[in-house]
């Protein structure tokens, strides 16, 4: 078997390289802007309410599919 070879067009590699170097920038503007975002919205929660879970707790839905698997 052969394999043929295609060149790739400038006006391609071009916009590849565009495409990498603007992800590139868009992922520095997102790590120098994270000291900026210094949990200002856990600030402004009142008291009474209490911080909503983050952890893996069991509800009834997730009991009746573990059921279902059986």
């Amino acid at each position: 078997m052969k394999s043929k070879s295609k060149s790739v067009s400038p006006e391609r590699r071009n916009f590849l390289t565009g495409v990498a170097a603007a992800g590139g920038a868009a992922a520095l503007a997102v790590s120098h802007a994270a000291p900026l975002l210094d949990d200002k919205d856990s600030a402004s929660l009142p008291a009474d309410e209490p911080a909503e879970q983050k952890t893996y707790h069991l509800t009834d839905h997730i009991r009746d599919y573990y059921r279902s698997l059986r």
